[in-house]
């Protein structure tokens, strides 16, 4: 019975087929030296990511002689803080080049240039998110310019996102994923009802940098702070964790430049509404449509190769696709789980490698997209 049970823990017939599923669910959970995903009162945690890589080191095995260390080097190379800034940079040349477009069109163009410019803001996330995969313990000062210039402009610090990012990378499917949602596949109202929450993804994140902000100083407020905006699934007491410390103290930097968007609006309601809130609001629908459809969303229990492949979705590949549903390559997904430190610009030719010499194995995208 724990053998059948482990088979349906991934939801898959051809799990069935392969001997690293025939454990029970104690045995792999010894087999892959599952530790708890921090320890939540530990000072010398400063982040996840060396942690993560190491946990997917540790859960590596051989399926069909597919491993992640048989991957060229070449095709694992990691973000460079330059890059980051430079695709920072590009996207905030579009949106300057649309809002001069938004200024000399009719009124009836306006939803194209909201659509147009909230892309670009979801790239901004895609960006930060980048940069939570690098095994950093101080930001250089191109960090901060990416976190100040594309983080606090979708409503995020680098540590906050790295915070609930990294869990979702590490624990994927598993309890403490912040972003599993059991419930997403049962049925397509449901699915539209998840997603119209995004709506108030970037005000919720506004809120968040004041809330956090006040966490800093109040230890009561540090709890809730982690739950309700970090996505913390643990139910630990994270009043003293230094993690979620540095990540209030991080907020300040987002309340003081939302504080001045608030003073700008107040003087120009108007044209903040228009150029700015509305096309964040259509960045944070993109970035939840994005999120949702990136998991199969069944329970695993193990951090396989063969269970992320299982679990990840690859999507919107094309280039209305790539333009506003998945900018920067995050929608070559499996390939992201699989080495998640691997530069977003390296994901394409990372792909094609697997789907080369593992093609029995490397699902086409849910678009059927190439």
């Amino acid at each position: 019975m724990t053998s059948a049970i482990a088979h349906s823990i991934i939801g898959t017939n051809q799990a069935a087929e392969n001997d690293n599923f025939t454990l029970t669910i104690p045995e792999k959970i010894a087999a892959n030296k599952i530790q708890s995903i921090y320890i939540p009162n530990d000072n010398n945690v400063d982040h996840l990511v060396d942690n993560l890589d190491e946990a997917l080191a540790a859960a590596d095995k051989h399926y069909l002689s597919l491993h992640r260390a048989a991957v060229p080097k070449d095709l694992l190379a990691r973000a460079k803080d330059s890059t980051l800034l430079r695709y920072t940079l590009e996207d905030w040349a579009l949106i300057f080049l649309f809002w001069t477009g938004m200024s000399y069109s009719p009124a009836w163009m306006y939803p194209l240039w909201a659509l147009l410019i909230g892309g670009r803001i979801h790239s901004f996330g895609v960006i930060l998110h980048d940069a939570t995969h690098k095994s950093i313990h101080a930001k250089s000062w191109q960090l901060r310019l990416v976190e100040i210039f594309a983080g606090y402009t979708m409503a995020s610090t680098l540590n906050a996102m790295r915070y609930h990012h990294i869990r979702h990378h590490r624990d994927s499917g598993m309890p403490n994923d912040p972003y599993f949602k059991p419930t997403v596949q049962s049925s397509r109202w449901i699915f539209m009802l998840i997603w119209a929450r995004h709506l108030l993804l970037m005000p919720l994140w506004i809120v968040r940098g004041y809330y956090g902000s006040l966490a800093y100083f109040f230890p009561t407020m540090r709890n809730s702070y982690a739950r309700v905006f970090l996505q913390e699934k643990s139910g630990e007491d994270l009043t003293q964790q230094k993690e979620l410390i540095d990540c209030a103290k991080a907020e300040f930097g987002q309340a003081f430049f939302h504080t001045l968007i608030f003073i700008f609006t107040y003087f120009n309601p108007e044209m903040a509404l228009f150029y700015y809130f509305i096309p964040g609001t259509v960045a944070g629908l993109l970035g939840g449509h994005r999120v949702l459809v990136e998991h199969n969303y069944l329970p695993t229990m193990d951090r396989n190769i063969e269970t992320i492949i299982k679990t990840t979705v690859d999507h919107n590949l094309d280039a209305w696709g790539r333009l506003f549903w998945a900018p920067r390559n995050i929608g070559y997904h499996i390939v992201h789980h699989i080495h998640p430190q691997v530069a977003l610009e390296n994901l394409p030719k990372l792909r094609r490698w697997y789907i080369e010499n593992h093609p029995e194995l490397y699902p086409l995208p849910y678009n059927n997209a190439l």
